[in-house]
Formats: C-alpha cells, structure tokens, sequence
C-alpha cells in the first residue's frame, strides 16, 4: 500500500516538473526589457536604464499593460558614452508588446 502511494507521487511529481516548468509564463523583467532594447539602437551599447512608468492616483491592476521607458548610451567605453535614443515599451500578458523610438529626455 504504501509502495503504490510513493509510486503514485513519483509519477505525480515527475509530471509535474515535465509538463509544469518548459511551459509556464515567466513575467518579463527589468533586464529582459533591457537586453531587448539594447539590440535596437546601431552604435556600440554601453548602458540602457528602463524605469516603470507608473501615475500616482492610478490602481495598478495586476496583468494589466506596462509602460517602460528606456534610455541607451552609446559610445567606444562607458567613460565615452553619450545620450543614444530613448524608447518606450509596453508590456502585456507576460511579453513584450511593442517597443517604440521616442524622443530623447
């Protein structure tokens, strides 16, 4: 009886871990927007800083779309690097929605 229910847990879990992990959603973070828009600009990327655009008074509501703005320095070396172009990125679903070249601020 007992080898039957450790049998049955095994298989459970090992389901579990196959089926469960390759496909569930991980939410996308900072450094993945980051990364992304570090492909976007020509020019040597030395640093892009993306920060959560978020309006005081709003409810934020959870699964709801992202706003990120992004900020690329380009330049030979990080001493050197100067302003690149800025963007802006929605983010929804758990996936990067668009991204967009805005002006520079």
């Amino acid at each position: 009886m007992v080898l039957v229910l450790l049998v049955g847990a095994a298989v459970g879990l090992a389901t579990w871990l196959v089926v469960g992990s390759p496909f569930a959603k991980k939410p996308v973070s900072r450094a993945d927007i980051e990364h992304t828009v570090a492909q976007r600009p020509r020019g040597h990327v030395q640093v892009v800083l993306c920060n959560e655009e978020v309006l005081p008074g709003q409810k934020v509501r959870p699964g709801g779309p992202q706003t990120w703005t992004c900020d690329t320095y380009i330049g030979p070396s990080k001493a050197d690097a100067q302003n690149g172009p800025s963007y802006r990125v929605i983010v929804s679903g758990g996936q990067i929605e668009s991204i967009r070249r805005v002006p520079t601020h």
